[in-house]
C-alpha cells in the first residue's frame, strides 16, 4: 500500500476542526486506531475534507471496518478530483485497488482503480505514487496471475522510482516484490537475499510506515513456504509474530497468523496450528473472505492428516463459496488431490493433481512440486509405473534446480516409493533414507514417518526384519504423537504383515494358486501397466480386469492402497517375470 503523507492544516480550516485533525494524526502515529477513526468521523461530519476521508480509510482499514474504509476512501477520491488533484486522487486509488482485492475479493473492480491510479499519474510529474501503482500491480501478477516475470520487472521498476525520490519505505518494497517473483520462478538464493534484507530493514524500524513494513516479513514468509524453506520461515515468523501480537493492530496479526500456521504444521504443532486457523478464520470471515476461505483451506488440510476426512471435505466445499484467489483457485484443488489420495480415491486424487499442474503455469516452477508429488504416487499405487516415473523424473529436475533440502527430501520419498512399486529395495532403502535425514534436519516428524514406514517395508522385503521394526515403531510413535491416524493405521498393517511373515519367505503360496487369467494380469501389472492398458491388452472389459485383480489380492491377503504394490513385490520376489519371459524388474 501506499505510503501516508499526513495532511497540511489549511488556514480556512476553523479551531475546532484544526484540533480534531491534530489529535487523529497523532493517534494514527501512536497506533490508536479507534482513537483515530473517531477523530476524522467527528471532522468530517462538520466538513467534506478529502485529506479528512483519506485518514479515516486508513484508521478504518487498521480496525478491519470494511465498509467505513471503502466509503471514506471513495469519498476522498471524489473529492480529490473535484480539486483537480490527480496525484492524490491515484494515491487513494491505489488504496481501494487493494481494498477490493483484499475486502472483497471483487477483482475486477480492483483492476479497475489500478487503472484509473495509473491513467491518472500519466500527467503527474514522477512521484511515489508512480512506484506504488508498479507495485501493487506486481502484486497481483504473482498473486492472481502467477507471472512471476512481470512480478520481477515491476518490482525493479518501483525500486527505480524509489531510489530517484529517496523513498526508502518504496525501495524495501520493491526488493521484496523482487525477491519474491525472483523465487517463485525457481531463482531461491538470489530471492531470499532480497527479501532477508528488506525484512532486516522492517523489524530494524528503518521502514515509516506500518503496513509497508509488516506487508515486507509477508512477502518473505510466502516465499518461504513456497520452497518449503522452513528453517528460514521459523527465524522470521518470530520476529513478525513479535511485531503484529501487541492488540493494536489485529488485522495483520490475523493475517500473519494464517502464514504462521504453516510453520506449526511443518514442524508437528498441529493443535496450536489448529487453534489459531480457527481464529483466523472466524475473525475475518465478515470483512475479508478471500483470507478467510485459505485459512479454510488450510485448516481442511490440517483435518486431512488427521483422518478428519468428512470435516475437511466439508471446509473445502464451503472455502469453495468464497472469492478465493489469493494464492488461487488452484490452492483448494491441491488440497483436494490430497484428501482424494488419502481416501484411497486413487483415480480422483491423479485427475485432480493433473489439473492442478495443467492449471499453474510453468513459469512459476516452485507451486508445482506438492502437485507433482500426490501424481506420482497416485500413478504408483494405481500401477501405472511408466507414467508415475516420468512424475518422479520431473519432481526430481525441479527440486534440483530450486535446491532446497525438503523438496530434495520429497523426491526422494517419490523416488522411494517407485521403487517399491518395482521390487528395486536396495534403491528404495538408499531413497527412503535420505528422505528421513533430510526432513528431520529439517524438523518435519510427519514427512520423515512416512518415510521410515517406506523404510520398513523395503528392509523387510531384504530379510532385514530387525531393523524394519525398528523403524516403523519410531514411525508409530510420532504419528500417535501427532494423531495422524491415517498413516498411523497404514503403519500398523505394515507391522501386521512383518510380524506374521517371516523374512524372505512368501505366504505359502505358488503360482499354481492362481488361475492361468490370473497369473497372466499379475505379469501384466508388474510390467507397470494399468487395468484399462491390461483390458485393451488381452481383449477383455476394464470390469472383467478389475474382478480377476479382486481374486489375486483376496489370494494374497492383501488390501487397502498398498494392495497393488504388494501383488508386484509378490510377482518379482517369486520370479514369475522370467517364468514369463519377461525382464525381471522392469516395469516395461
Amino acid at each position: 500500500m501506499p505510503k501516508y503523507a499526513y495532511i497540511i492544516i489549511m488556514e480556512s480550516i476553523s479551531g475546532t476542526i484544526y484540533d480534531k485533525l491534530e489529535e487523529g494524526q497523532k493517534a494514527l502515529e501512536q497506533t490508536e486506531w479507534t482513537l483515530a477513526r473517531d477523530c476524522f468521523q467527528s471532522v468530517v461530519r462538520q466538513e467534506e475534507i478529502p485529506e479528512a476521508f483519506e485518514l479515516l480509510g486508513r484508521a478504518a482499514w487498521w480496525l478491519d471496518d470494511a465498509s467505513t474504509a471503502l466509503e471514506a476512501r471513495e469519498k476522498a477520491y471524489k473529492l480529490y478530483r473535484e480539486r483537480g488533484d490527480s496525484r492524490c486522487a491515484a494515491r487513494v486509488a491505489i488504496a481501494l485497488a487493494y481494498d477490493y482485492h483484499s475486502f472483497r475479493g471483487e477483482y475486477a473492480i480492483s483492476n479497475g482503480w489500478s487503472r484509473r491510479a495509473q491513467r491518472l499519474l500519466e500527467d503527474v510529474e514522477l512521484s511515489p505514487e508512480h512506484g506504488w501503482v508498479k507495485e501493487w500491480d506486481g502484486n497481483v501478477a504473482i498473486e492472481v496471475e502467477h507471472d512471476p516475470e512481470t512480478a520481477l520487472r515491476l518490482g525493479s521498476e518501483a525500486v527505480e522510482i524509489a531510489k530517484k525520490l529517496n523513498d526508502f519505505d518504496l525501495e524495501m518494497m520493491g526488493i521484496a516484490l523482487e525477491g519474491l517473483a525472483m523465487v517463485c520462478a525457481g531463482h531461491v538464493d538470489a530471492g531470499m537475499q532480497r527479501l532477508d534484507e528488506a525484512a532486516t530493514a522492517s523489524i530494524a524500524g528503518e521502514i515509516s510506515e506500518l503496513e509497508v513494513a509488516v506487508n515486507v516479513c509477508c512477502y518473505l514468509i510466502t516465499a518461504c513456504e513456497r520452497v518449503q524453506d522452513y528453517n528460514r520461515a521459523v527465524q522470521w515468523c518470530y520476529n513478525v509474530k513479535k511485531t503484529t501480537s501487541g492488540g493494536t493492530y489485529p488485522l495483520m496479526f490475523f493475517l500473519c497468523q494464517i502464514h504462521y500456521t504453516s510453520v506449526l504444521i511443518w514442524r508437528g504443532d498441529w493443535d496450536e496450528a489448529e487453534e489459531l486457523l480457527i481464529e483466523a478464520s472466524e475473525s475475518l470471515m465478515t470483512t475479508r473472505p478471500a483470507h478467510a476461505a485459505e485459512g479454510m483451506v488450510r485448516r481442511a488440510d490440517l483435518y486431512r492428516r488427521r483422518g478428519r476426512f468428512d470435516e475437511a471435505a466439508a471446509l473445502l466445499k464451503k472455502a469453495g463459496k468464497k472469492p478465493f484467489r489469493m494464492l488461487g483457485a488452484n490452492f483448494q484443488l491441491l488440497a483436494k488431490a490430497a484428501l482424494a489420495y488419502d481416501r484411497g480415491q486413487l483415480e480422483t486424487a491423479e485427475s485432480l493433481a493433473e489439473r492442478y499442474l495443467e492449471n499453474t503455469p510453468s513459469e512459476c516452477r516452485v507451486v508445482l512440486p506438492q502437485g507433482l508429488e500426490i501424481l506420482a504416487l497416485a500413478r504408483v499405487e494405481l500401477g501405472e509405473l511408466n507414467t508415475a516415473s516420468e512424475t518422479a523424473n520431473e519432481l526430481r529436475s525441479i527440486a534440483e534446480f530450486i535446491g532446497t533440502e525438503p523438496l530434495h527430501a520429497s523426491a526422494c520419498f517419490v523416488e522411494g516409493m517407485l521403487c517399491l512399486g518395482t521390487a528395486n529395495y536396495k534403491g528404495a532403502c538408499k531413497k527412503f533414507e535420505r528422505a528421513v535425514e533430510l526432513f528431520e534436519k529439517n524438523e518435519n516428524p510427519f514427512q520423515a514417518s512416512r518415510a521410515r514406514v517406506g523404510l520398513a517395508r523395503s528392509l523387510h522385503h531384504l530379510n532385514r526384519k530387525k531393523p524394519a521394526l525398528h523403524v516403523l515403531h519410531s514411525a508409530l510413535e510420532t504419528f500417535n504423537k501427532l494423531g495422524a491416524l491415517p498413516e498411523e493405521k497404514r503403519a500398523k498393517t505394515v507391522l501386521k504383515k512383518i510380524k506374521s511373515i517371516p523374512s524372505g519367505q512368501t505366504d505359502g503360496l505358488t503360482p499354481d494358486t492362481f488361475t492361468g487369467r490370473e497369473m497372466e494380469i499379475l505379469c501384466e501389472m508388474a510390467r507397470g501397466k494399468s487395468n484399462p492398458e491390461i483390458a485393451s491388452d488381452l481383449f477383455i472389459s476394464v470390469r472383467t480386469v478389475e474382478r480377476h485383480v479382486s481374486n489375486i489380492y483376496a489370494k494374497l491377503g492383501i488390501s487397502g492402497r498398498s494392495a497393488r504394490a504388494d501383488a508386484i513385490t509378490y510377482v518379482h520376489k517369486n520370479g514369475l517375470l522370467k517364468n514369463q519371459n519377461i525382464q525381471s524388474g522392469s516395469p516395461n
